[in-house]
């Protein structure tokens, strides 16, 4: 039986050579920089040899220090950078004996890093295999009707004991459907269902989760359900140094022929390099979703990496992404009809650096 849905703070490809190529389709997810280490420790044996629901309960268990940023809200509609530290963020994630509930039981606590007592974020989480298509779990997010009570769950096994079916509630419409790609895990939820109910407005939750044993990545949208705006962006990921970010600017061109020669600019959008997001609309009404990334980039990589990448609200799969060197100049989707251009923006002129 599924309960109403509760608002989760639940939540990521053609290559770029030398100094501009264009990405013109789909391809597969581009090669990403290496992480900061994770705390939490790998498991001997590849996880394509067990199912993909034991290679997520294998994979999620531990301690994930995140630096988490609000990028739109209904405050600051606008990507800004500011001298301001992001938040940093802890996850705690442990495996919980609850047959009652499945066989692979989660349980899910998240607070600031010097508020520990003040839980963000308490959930059971259930995981099963999906059945059909690739290599995929499904994870159904249960919370607590009294959170205080069950703070701190995994550290007690006679509380645990005593928790029943009557004091969790299901999520409907949260359910998380996460992709298995190697040793990592990447997706979220699959519709427009999931509600949140913290504010006044109708909203829904549109969230991203990338799990892997060196990366711990999730974006959460809440979009407002009566014309399916952004009113709210946040991201979180490994906690790094903010005074390695980069802001660029990135100028927009748009052909209602689909000539590359008609193209004209429509729009010019600041990003900084650390998930710094954009969402503009073509003159055709179309909505898009722009963002950059570079060390909190949600995939495991050989080789660091800028990358930009495009996509529609609601797709789970990007349009185009392009990725180069971490410390270039530029870098730019051309999709003929669509073209994206983005330098750093020089803070003394407030031009894009040539």
């Amino acid at each position: 039986m599924r309960a109403p849905g509760r608002g989760l703070l639940l939540v990521a490809a053609a290559s770029l050579a030398g100094m501009f190529a264009f990405a013109g389709a789909l391809a597969a997810p581009a090669p990403g920089p290496r992480p900061a280490p994770s705390s939490v420790p790998a498991a001997a044996g590849s996880l394509d040899d067990i199912t993909p629901a034991d290679a997520l309960m294998r994979l999620w268990p531990g301690v994930r220090d995140s630096s988490e940023e609000i990028v739109v809200s209904a405050d600051r509609p606008q990507v800004v950078l500011d001298d301001d530290e992001p938040v940093r963020v802890r996850t705690v994630v442990t495996r919980v004996n609850l047959p009652w509930l499945g066989a692979r039981v989660l349980y899910l606590e998240e607070f600031l890093h010097d508020q520990p007592s003040v839980l963000r974020r308490q959930l059971l989480l259930r995981v099963e295999t999906e059945t059909v298509g690739a290599r995929r779990a499904r994870v159904l997010p249960y919370t607590f009707k009294d959170k205080e009570h069950w703070q701190r769950l995994n550290l007690s096994p006679l509380l645990l004991a005593q928790l029943k079916a009557s004091d969790i509630e299901s999520t409907e419409g949260c359910d998380l459907v996460l992709n298995q790609e190697g040793d990592q895990f990447r997706g979220g939820t699959t519709g427009l269902d999931c509600a949140d109910e913290q504010h006044d407005i109708r909203l829904y939750v549109d969230y991203r989760l990338v799990i892997g044993s060196d990366v711990y990545w999730y974006r959460r949208r809440l979009m407002r359900e009566v014309d399916d705006e952004l009113h709210e962006e946040v991201i979180g990921y490994n906690w790094f140094a903010p005074n390695e970010t980069r802001l660029f600017t990135c100028r927009v061109e748009y052909s209602a022929s689909g000539k590359p020669s008609e193209l004209r600019p429509i729009v010019r959008l600041d990003l900084h390099d650390q998930g710094g997001h954009a969402r503009f609309t073509a003159p055709d009404g179309r909505k898009f979703d722009l963002s950059l990334h570079t060390e909190d980039w949600p995939f495991a990589s050989e080789r660091d990496a800028l990358l930009l990448l495009l996509e529609q609200p609601n797709d789970p799969d990007p349009i185009a992404s392009a990725w180069t060197d971490p410390e270039a100049k530029q870098i730019g989707i051309d999709l003929g009809w669509l073209k994206v251009r983005c330098g750093p923006l020089v803070p003394e002129t407030g031009e894009i650096a040539s």
